[in-house]
């Protein structure tokens, strides 16, 4: 149960930097910094989680039981922060955000308005970048 808090409670530390800097309107928040810190604290890749494919990627959520549908809701809404990085491929950040936002859906079995809500977001810079 620990885990799966401190697991949250650092997603929401990398979402609070990336807002602030946005705020700031400093957009030197870097990637490569924030996946190393993800990496140290959470022992797996944003870049990697990312680059997974659907079915790679329901395995690697079965195998983190940190991977809660909280957490899962949170760390879509860190990825779409991070897609808003000038330097980001953020269509595929904005992928990935999504099929996270599905494996919470299967795992939680409930309507979120909050999942529903992050959906459109996803669905309106996906149609700003077409």
């Amino acid at each position: 149960m620990d885990e799966i808090q401190k697991f949250g409670q650092m997603v929401l530390g990398l979402i609070g930097k990336l807002v602030r800097r946005k705020q700031e309107q400093q957009y030197d928040f870097s990637l490569s910094l924030a996946d190393q810190e993800f990496e140290s604290e959470a022992g797996f890749s944003l870049r990697m989680l990312v680059g997974m494919d659907s079915d790679n990627l329901s395995a690697f959520i079965s195998n983190h039981p940190e991977l809660t549908p909280a957490n899962l809701d949170l760390l879509a809404g860190l990825l779409i922060e991070i897609a808003d990085d000038p330097g980001s491929d953020s269509t595929e950040y904005l992928t990935c955000a999504l099929r996270l936002l599905d494996k919470a859906d299967e795992s939680d079995r409930t309507f979120s308005m909050e999942r529903q809500e992050k959906r459109m977001i996803i669905g309106q810079r996906v149609k700003g970048d077409a």
